[in-house]
């Protein structure tokens, strides 16, 4: 058994999260972590930099990304793992999908001044890096600095949800072309999170949508959840992962470290391309 651990789904401020990739390297060297997964929202920009100075800190960079699809009208997201970042399809593409959540967000602020609530786009894209990836989550701390909401679940519980007066609905893949997106760029599509869904036959179905493994270990799943997914992840024939999922102070609270899967997970990935490049 290879030694160290992993925590395989972090972000960075090139989508979602408030840490920098020097804060994300530093909080993992400080965990002990082995190796961190960079998995941000329909963007690669932070992956070059994290490669460029992982080694100054000891740890080994897994490129990836998050990808948002929908099946049955609920909203799942892909992990890819692996995959040749710089492949100008797979880049061309998510270009398309960052290009669609700005115009999503120009809708949601729309829809709030329809609702007597003023937010500029300005504000909100000053907590993005160089205007990439702008999600709600971006909207609902903007909306927390001028003072609308006093947290972050506010936002969405009032305003930002699914079942909310400013909700646009984005830009979705399928789970089978977001697996393929992913194949193509020579990765490894993984269902992300999926004991949120708490609907196991949807599960299954996205599971046999092409994806190559399941996130079994995350900050959302009890372990009957675990058990659960590892069952299914056998029962497939699924590689395992698992992450933190962590935002940096995005969310409630920071959790990069707190989800440890065991390196060997990240060497059968390894091994698993190998036996598709034979």
């Amino acid at each position: 058994m290879t030694n160290g651990y992993a925590d395989l789904h972090v972000h960075t401020k090139a989508s979602d999260s408030t840490f920098s990739v020097e804060q994300v390297l530093e909080l993992a060297k400080s965990c002990g972590l082995r190796a961190v997964g960079i998995t941000d929202h329909d963007t690669v920009d932070g992956i070059a930099k994290a490669v460029e100075i992982a080694p100054s800190y000891g740890v080994e960079i897994i490129p990836g990304v998050e990808l948002s699809a929908e099946e049955n009208n609920c909203e799942i997201h892909i992990l890819g793992y692996f995959m040749d970042w710089k492949n100008p399809a797979f880049k061309n593409k998510l270009d398309e999908l960052r290009h669609s959540r700005m115009e999503r967000a120009k809708k949601i602020i729309e829809k709030l001044a329809g609702l007597n609530i003023e937010l500029k786009l300005e504000s909100v894209l000053a907590l993005t890096e160089s205007y990439t990836a702008v999600g709600r989550l971006h909207i609902a701390r903007a909306m927390k600095l001028a003072g609308i909401v006093n947290d972050i679940p506010e936002a969405f519980r009032k305003y930002l949800g699914q079942s909310g007066p400013a909700y646009v609905k984005k830009q979705f893949l399928s789970p089978l072309e977001a697996a393929n997106l992913i194949k193509n760029a020579g990765g490894i599509p993984v269902m992300a999170h999926p004991g949120v869904l708490n609907n196991y036959d949807l599960i299954e179905k996205v599971l046999q949508s092409g994806m190559q493994g399941v996130e079994v270990y995350h900050t959302e799943h009890s372990s009957g959840t675990v058990e659960k997914l590892k069952m299914l992840a056998s029962k497939y024939n699924l590689l395992i992962t698992g992450g933190s999922d962590d935002h940096g102070a995005g969310k409630s609270k920071i959790y990069l470290g707190s989800i440890l899967i065991p390196y060997e997970y990240v060497e059968n990935m390894k091994r698993s391309l190998k036996k598709e490049e034979k």
